[in-house]
């Protein structure tokens, strides 16, 4: 019976490969390969190598939802604070995962599972954010503005866009993952609470 080592062992596999080549240059075989096991065990999982992907995305966002806690809920040190440190943990989690990331970025379009799975995965994170805008907006922090849940789909979607730029490397201003994070602060400091958020510092106090 195919264990969960198993699976691990797939998904560690595929996530390696995708640092080596494209998804497009990728097998099952080589997946099978370079998880050491039989081709029995690789279908008892999965169906194909994009449901490989899909499974390692599941888990991905996982560690995102995870990274983005600070933004979603008690600001304890003011939403600028929170929201720069959600950026970080998450731009550190998708850089472990980069040529995952990479991947999904430029596949979703084209592949019928990824098409399903990537934007439903986004328009959650964005349903997430547009409850802290309304909530912000009615406790007074935040002024009025565009409709809550087309800024927050503007803002993931850009992110997406701004974070696989990154990813690649191939964009002026946008080489280190890591130097996106307070250009991206600013922007949804900005675009949510209308005001500048400083560049350094570990909080900003509530205003």
């Amino acid at each position: 019976m195919p264990s969960a080592s198993t699976q691990d062992a797939i998904l560690a596999a595929t996530e390696q490969l995708l640092r080596e080549r494209r998804l497009s240059e990728l097998s099952v075989a080589d997946i099978i390969a370079a998880a050491g096991i039989s081709r029995t065990s690789f279908y008892a999982y999965f169906g194909s190598k994009t449901a490989v992907v899909a499974e390692c995305l599941r888990r991905v966002t996982g560690q995102v939802a995870v990274a983005v806690e600070p933004f979603l809920t008690e600001w304890e040190d003011g939403p600028e604070a929170a929201i720069r440190a959600s950026l970080e943990r998450w731009v550190q989690v998708c850089t472990v995962h980069g040529a995952l990331m990479r991947t999904v970025s430029e596949e979703w379009p084209h592949d019928e599972q990824l098409r399903a799975l990537w934007p439903e995965i986004l328009a959650g994170f964005a349903a997430g954010t547009a409850r802290v805008i309304v909530s912000a907006r009615a406790s007074g922090q935040a002024p009025p503005g565009a409709d809550p849940d087309a800024l927050a789909a503007c803002l993931m979607w850009g992110y997406e866009r701004v974070l696989h730029l990154a990813l690649v490397g191939e964009a002026r201003g946008l080489a280190d993952p890591a130097q996106i994070v307070e250009p991206l602060a600013q922007l949804m400091v900005g675009s949510i609470f209308g005001r500048p958020t400083p560049a350094t510092g570990p909080s900003c106090p509530r205003r």
